[in-house]
């Protein structure tokens, strides 16, 4: 096999893996999508079932990679700089599938909401949900077209997330306390908050891996997110 054939194979390979996290992320941001828009609506819950398919196409995805970047590795034995963009397309398909896991948590306490039947305020939750969404959205774009610039705005972005997902917490506890009646649905929201402050911050993990795999460079932040839920 010559030089210029195993370089191409190499491409193609990396390539597919790549294609594969986008597919992956599509499939979590449609995910998180679908548990988001049952939070106001009152006649219609999400399908546990549908919730649990799609979570289990995650977990296939992520696998997926994890075996390509093993066969590469056996195969391939690639440089630095290769070596980094895979390990890099694990760490993020890590952090996705973490994602598809709040959004499933979030889902199912949607469902409890819906069978409690509390009427609660769900505008500052679905705020969040939606600045959430959006950055999601734009990480896997930044993914897609190795976009530093985008990720480094998107790594700086996470803060207005945890100042929205402060204020909707604190909020909630004062709802909480005001109206007790609504407590076991005032608690679901603060556990659905917390999820989405934490799908954020997986997000923000994402962004530092696209400025590692392309630049070498590891940003600053005082200890990267560790979730083990």
């Amino acid at each position: 096999m010559n030089k210029q054939h195993t370089v191409r194979a190499f491409e193609e390979a990396l390539s597919g893996v790549r294609a594969d996290l986008l597919r992956m992320g599509q499939l979590t941001g449609k995910q998180l999508a679908a548990a988001a828009a049952f939070l106001g609506n009152d006649s219609t819950a999400p399908d546990a079932t549908a919730i649990d398919a799609a979570d289990n196409r995650v977990d296939d995805f992520e696998a997926r990679i994890e075996h390509e970047v093993q066969q590469i590795l056996a195969l391939r034995q690639p440089m630095a700089n290769d070596l980094r963009s895979l390990l890099s397309f694990v760490r993020m398909a890590t952090d996705l599938e973490r994602i598809a896991d709040h959004a499933k948590n979030i889902a199912k306490r949607v469902v409890r909401m819906h069978a409690n039947g509390e009427s609660v305020d769900v505008s500052g939750t679905q705020a969040l949900a939606a600045r959430v969404q959006a950055q999601l959205a734009a990480i896997l774009e930044a993914v897609e077209s190795d976009d530093v610039a985008a990720a480094r705005a998107i790594w700086s972005r996470d803060a207005e997330i945890d100042a929205l997902f402060e204020k909707t917490f604190n909020d909630q506890l004062l709802n909480l306390c005001r109206v007790p009646d609504t407590a076991v649905n005032c608690t679901h929201l603060l556990f659905i908050d917390k999820s989405l402050e934490r799908i954020g911050d997986h997000v923000t993990n994402v962004a530092e891996d696209l400025v590692y795999k392309v630049t070498g460079e590891r940003m600053q932040r005082n200890q990267r997110i560790s979730d083990s839920s």
